[in-house]
């Protein structure tokens, strides 16, 4: 009988592919891109127009406790604007004292004569309630809904939301990444100054045949002011903190030119 042969054992396969269960687990998938890209990005702290707060998933806009929903009041504006008319008409008493006085009491004279110093105190007034609607939004109702530290959400002058069947949660905002949130902020800039200029350009004649010189070099400011502003503006939020102060003294003097000559005027 022949013996009972049994085959031996193949040799082990030494390039064998790793199993199934050895393979390393494939990478996560990309996070889905952002609905709210302003409010999800994040910024290194210090740079312009930062916003490292904490968001609301779903909407993108600030978590905010009850405490720092700051209350809005009406004295508080109504400060601030009589401040700024104070800072004015302290230019403006500058202006009449330092400068060509003669010419400006003359001036001044022909106002009282023909009591048209009412115009300038109705200027004044209008110039203050310009003020006063620009501050009660934000003043009000802004720092329930944005931080101070808020960033570039902060040049949004409006929140709009998406309405019907599947609308997204999302709040939509200005895009305010690269160059078109330059656009966008530039474009903004030209917005505020339109909410603004109003009394200012009231006020050219007005002042101007009081105190030519003077109305010459303000509008000057003005302009620089809000080319400032705008320049600024595109470089983030913040940026356009020194253009503003310009023109809004440059706003405040005129006025308070007019308050100075109603004042005089009136007492003739």
């Amino acid at each position: 009988l022949r013996p009972l042969h049994t085959p031996s054992a193949p040799a082990p396969f030494q390039n064998r592919r790793p199993s199934i269960a050895a393979r390393p687990p494939p990478p996560p998938p990309p996070p889905p891109q952002s609905l709210h890209p302003v409010a999800d990005a994040v910024v290194p702290a210090g740079n312009m127009g930062s916003d490292n707060g904490q968001k609301d998933a779903k909407t993108g806009m600030p978590v905010m406790t009850e405490e720092q929903k700051k209350s809005g009041s009406y004295i508080k504006i109504l400060v601030i604007i009589l401040i700024f008319l104070a800072i004015g008409t302290g230019i403006g008493y500058g202006i009449l004292k330092y400068g060509n006085t003669a010419l400006y009491e003359k001036n001044i004279a022909a106002v009282a004569e023909a009591e048209t110093y009412w115009l300038y105190l109705a200027f004044v007034i209008f110039g203050r309630m310009i003020s006063f609607v620009n501050l009660y939004p934000a003043m009000f109702y802004k720092s329930r809904i944005m931080r101070g530290d808020s960033g570039n959400l902060r040049s949004n002058p409006f929140i709009y939301k998406m309405i019907g069947d599947g609308a997204a949660k999302n709040a939509i905002i200005f895009d305010a990444e690269g160059n078109v949130g330059g656009y966008n902020r530039a474009n903004r800039s030209i917005h505020h100054m339109v909410e603004n200029f109003g009394a200012f350009i009231a006020g050219f004649y007005l002042t101007g045949v009081i105190f030519p010189f003077p109305t010459f070099v303000l509008v000057c400011l003005f302009a620089v002011g809000r080319i400032a502003h705008q320049i600024g503006y595109t470089t983030g939020y913040g940026g356009h903190g020194a253009g503003f102060a310009l023109s809004a003294i440059a706003d405040a003097s005129i006025q308070g030119l007019a308050l100075l000559v109603a004042i005089k005027a009136m007492n003739a």
